[in-house]
């Protein structure tokens, strides 16, 4: 936020704020994901990246802003009802890379890079990890398993030779 916010705008902002022994709730619009919806200056901004922005100051270039008490709850079911989603409580707000923050979260990609081995047990190291070349059935950046693919082309050379 280039400048700042009168004090009136700022009290404004935290009287839509219900403050629990962890989450504070944002209490006002919300858009069709979940999150808090504020208008400030004539623009609408999450209610979040706000508080954020209260608190901390701007939001470095190129960061988002993840909600810690979501990372933290493992009862927590995601999706457009997510409580935390409403969270603007600055001690759970955390700046870091969109990587960081998908990472963070519970999608198929994150439970994926997650993962420190193949299904057979290999380690993904740099030396035995290649990236998966995009096609109709697998999306961009997959990692795929070094021993694994000499060990399909083994078997491939043997079936060629039996046949």
């Amino acid at each position: 936020m280039p400048t700042p916010l009168p004090e009136k705008t700022v009290t404004a902002f935290w009287a839509k704020v219900t403050k629990t022994n962890t989450c504070w709730l944002w209490n006002a619009a919300q858009d069709k994901s979940g999150y808090g919806s504020s208008h400030a200056m004539g623009r609408t901004f999450r209610a979040h990246r706000l508080a954020y922005e209260l608190h901390y100051g701007p939001i470095p270039a190129g960061m988002e802003i993840d909600h810690v008490c979501h990372n933290q709850d493992p009862s927590c079911q995601a999706g457009d009802n997510c409580p935390h989603r409403r969270c603007v409580n600055p001690a759970h707000l955390e700046a870091v890379t969109g990587r960081e923050n998908k990472l963070r979260g519970r999608t198929a990609a994150a439970r994926n890079a997650a993962k420190t081995h193949c299904i057979h047990g290999h380690e993904f190291t740099p030396e035995n990890t290649y990236r998966i070349k995009p096609s109709r059935t697998q999306r961009n950046g997959a990692r795929g398993c070094r021993a694994c693919r000499r060990l399909a082309h083994a078997r491939a050379e043997e079936r060629k030779k039996a046949a």
